[in-house]
């Protein structure tokens, strides 16, 4: 198990990067390919963030698979 200081702290991070690639497509952009890029890896922090979050929840919830 991990513990609810681990979950914040990635967390934290993720959203970090989050903010990094936003700002990324909004002013660094300048080819499609980059664009497509960034999109996917913005997809995939936010999907990793909310699966983090989902975890915490089931930790919080006692409910372990």
């Amino acid at each position: 198990m991990i513990d609810p200081f681990s979950f914040d702290t990635f967390k934290n991070l993720i959203k970090k990067e989050i903010d990094v690639t936003k700002e990324h497509l909004c002013y660094g952009v300048d080819s499609m390919d980059k664009l497509m890029y960034a999109r996917g890896r913005l997809s995939a922090l936010e999907t990793l963030l909310q699966d983090i979050k989902n975890l915490q929840k089931e930790n919080n919830d006692g409910d372990t698979d």
